[in-house]
């Protein structure tokens, strides 16, 4: 047994003793309770103010700068008279097996006991009220004798050494104290400074270091030797609590030992390290809402819910000793700092979960997901597609226009695969109804590559919100909508134009800011035969052509197909073979393009026809001819009018006695036309001559007179010569 004492209730050293009944110190005489408390607290005094409580620094006091770290016994103060004659008797009765080790007599002449330990406890300070309280109830210390005074219990108390000490009973056994030990730690077990670490990751580290020391489940409350010690004892010396283990045996140094203690600093953090990354993986935060990666998307949840889950994933919300914040507030704000994202936002051709862009952090929300191709690839294996694809287009250039769309499906389906930023062609169907182009846009394109949406109202101007778009890799504009979408050829055309030669997309919900994004999807268009679905063909400018394919569907293709449910089903089972014959399709060299767009251009010479017919320049070419002619009938001689546009519109209105033809009063109409149709005449000798010189205020245009380039004599069936560019 150890004593630790101060010479006076000033001191702060505490020396050793390991029998105070062999003490002998002598005390004056004292007038009055106040003259014998100044005696006691006078730095002078040499005398014996005893504890049976270590610090965790043993020469020095406990108090709160030194708490307790070892319990050697228990003292117990009566403030009440017992009869003296019979208090041994009365001390066996009331007691029992449990008789106090000491008995004395305090200063007032009261009852002081001593309950001595026969092995020490070590103890944390967090639990040493309780395992005080414990000890209250199993010694029966509030019920023996009257005036019992609780202050005796407190760690920092110090008993003045008394007289008339008496042994009674011998050291309390270690079973006795180690009964309250379990009690204390199971209602207030010690905490660790550390992540909770669940106790079957610390068990099986337990059986891999430490194999065969510890018998039966390792999880809370159970008990067992101090396994970590390879001292060849195997009696209960531990209790298991959440955080760590609850020693009963002074062999382990102290009272609690952590999973750092035991296992050392790499295990805790090797396991905070994978739990906080995975938290960081699934977790993110905008500055106002938290999102959650879920079925390979991403959703916001509520501060509230997100507090749910990661108490389910282990994260206590109890704040630990020491710590500012608890498990789940560090988690908390472990994401709004490190998972900062500026906006979430799909990013199809990315596999990154998180996408840097423009300065922002997105967090990719795109779950499109392309069919996997078959490791077979053969025809065979995809008989109705075969057959189809293989009558459904006009052949009207040098090689098979067949191999032009698969070119350019193979670019685009390998992109959204392997999740790359590859630019390509939007793609023009035109043909009569009722011959499968949507069926080849929504169900064969878009099921390639996981999807579709109607860009109609978008990419005509009528709304901004393109939040579905940005989700899919296909824009699709059928053939059903389109003419009533695109009554403005020239927007039509700027749209499609964008969406093709831009790499990125504003992405913009309802109520939202408007975020860039990376995006090199496809448009297709469908079109019908027919003069308004005609009239949107885009304009077939040098800075717009080669960023068309246009295809023309045959007139005598079939247009019989299964029933709706066979047919989808059909080519649902056949698209994973045809994705394989997609991926291992080698692009003939004849058509190869620049990396941009990896296929050349290819436009069939009817859809070329049409958006000539349909254009601008269709319309100010049939204007120059009526102008050519009348300048004509004035001076036959004439070889080439020279002038600005202006005095060109005055001419034409004199010219047809003072009223407009068509448009052209419009001046920017007319300019946008001359412009075209001298672009089309340097690559096109059939066409009418029409120069332009000048630069700053205006142009001076000059226009070929000639007869030889009059429409009705011409001898070219169409201003289109070249398919392919």
């Amino acid at each position: 047994m150890k004593y630790r004492y101060l010479k006076n209730l000033r001191d702060i050293n505490a020396h050793k003793c390991s029998d105070l009944s062999k003490l002998k110190r002598t005390k004056p005489s004292f007038q009055s309770k106040a003259a014998y408390r100044d005696w006691c607290g006078e730095p002078t005094t040499d005398h014996v103010f005893y504890s049976t409580i270590e610090g965790r620094t043993p020469s020095k006091r406990v108090s709160n700068d030194n708490p307790p770290r070892m319990i050697y016994g228990v003292v117990a103060d009566y403030d009440a008279p017992v009869n003296w004659a019979s208090i041994d008797d009365d001390l066996a009765v009331k007691f029992n097996s449990n008789k106090p080790t000491w008995r004395s007599k305090t200063q007032s002449g009261f009852l002081r006991l001593v309950w001595e330990f026969k092995e020490p406890v070590p103890i944390e300070p967090e639990m040493f009220d309780t395992f005080m309280k414990h000890m209250v109830v199993k010694l029966r210390l509030d019920k023996c004798f009257a005036g019992f005074d609780t202050s005796s219990l407190r760690a920092s108390q110090y008993f003045e050494l008394g007289g008339d000490w008496v042994q009674t009973n011998g050291a309390l056994e270690p079973s006795v104290i180690q009964s309250v030990v379990i009690k204390a730690a199971s209602e207030r077990p010690p905490q660790s400074f550390d992540t909770s670490i669940p106790m079957d990751i610390v068990a099986a580290e337990m059986n891999s270091r430490f194999p065969n020391r510890w018998v039966g489940d390792f999880d809370v409350g159970a008990r067992g030797p101090l396994f970590w010690l390879d001292d060849g004892i195997t009696r209960d010396g531990c209790q298991v609590v959440e955080d760590g283990i609850v020693c009963y045996s002074d062999r382990a140094g102290k009272g609690f030992m952590s999973w750092r203690d035991i296992f050392g600093p790499q295990f805790v953090k090797d396991y905070e390290e994978k739990k906080l990354s995975g938290l960081l993986d699934e977790y993110w935060f905008n500055g106002r809402s938290f999102f959650k990666v879920l079925y390979e998307s991403a959703v916001a949840i509520p501060k509230e819910q997100l507090v749910l889950e990661l108490r389910q994933a282990g994260f206590s919300p109890k704040q630990k000793k020491g710590q500012a914040l608890s498990e789940v507030d560090t988690a908390v704000l472990t994401i709004s700092n490190q998972n900062r994202i500026a906006e979430i936002a799909p990013v199809v051709f990315c596999k990154d979960r998180v996408v840097t862009y423009q300065g922002h952090r997105i967090l990719n929300c795109a779950n499109v997901n392309p069919v996997q191709p078959d490791v077979d690839g053969c025809p065979s294996k995809w008989p109705f597609l075969n057959k189809w694809l293989g009558q459904l287009f006009v052949n009207s250039g040098e090689r098979p226009t067949l191999d032009y769309f698969y070119s350019w499906l193979q670019r685009f389906y390998l992109a959204v695969l392997g999740r790359e930023f590859v630019q390509g062609h939007a793609l023009l169907l035109v043909g009569p109804t009722n011959k499968g182009k949507s069926l080849l846009s929504n169900r064969v394109i878009s099921g390639l590559v996981g999807g579709y949406a109607d860009a109609s109202d978008y990419l005509s101007g009528q709304t901004k919100f393109n939040k579905d778009l940005g989700r899919v890799a296909t824009w699709v504009i059928d053939d059903t909508t389109s003419a009533a979408s695109f009554q403005d050829q020239r927007k039509a055309t700027e749209l499609i134009k964008r969406a093709v030669a831009n790499p990125r997309v504003e992405y913009q919900a309802k109520y939202a800011d408007s975020l860039s994004i990376p995006w090199t999807g496809r448009v297709v268009m469908s079109l019908n035969m027919d003069i308004n679905s005609l009239a949107v063909i885009p304009s077939l400018d040098s800075s717009n052509r080669d960023k068309l394919m246009a295809l023309k569907v045959c007139d005598n293709a079939t247009s019989k197909f299964p029933r709706n449910s066979i047919l989808e089903k059909t080519i649902e089972e056949e698209l994973p073979y045809f994705a394989k014959f997609l991926c291992d399709w080698e692009i003939p060299s004849d058509i190869e393009g620049d990396s941009r767009f990896g296929v050349k251009s290819f436009i069939d010479s009817t859809i070329e026809e049409a958006a000539y017919d349909n254009s601008s320049r269709s319309t100010v070419a049939e204007l120059v001819e009526f102008f050519v002619k009348r300048c004509r009938d004035l001076n036959e001689d004439l070889s080439f009018w020279t002038g600005t546009l202006t005095e060109f519109q005055v001419a034409v209105h004199e010219f047809n006695n003072g009223r407009n033809v068509g448009q052209s009063n419009n001046l920017e109409f007319v300019r946008r036309g001359m412009a075209t149709l001298e672009e089309a005449g340097k690559n096109n000798p059939n066409l009418r001559p029409v120069f332009s010189k000048g630069k700053g205020g205006g142009k001076i245009w000059e226009i070929s007179l000639d007869s030889s380039y009059d429409i009705d004599v011409m001898t070219q069936t169409s201003p289109a010569s070249a398919m392919t560019v």
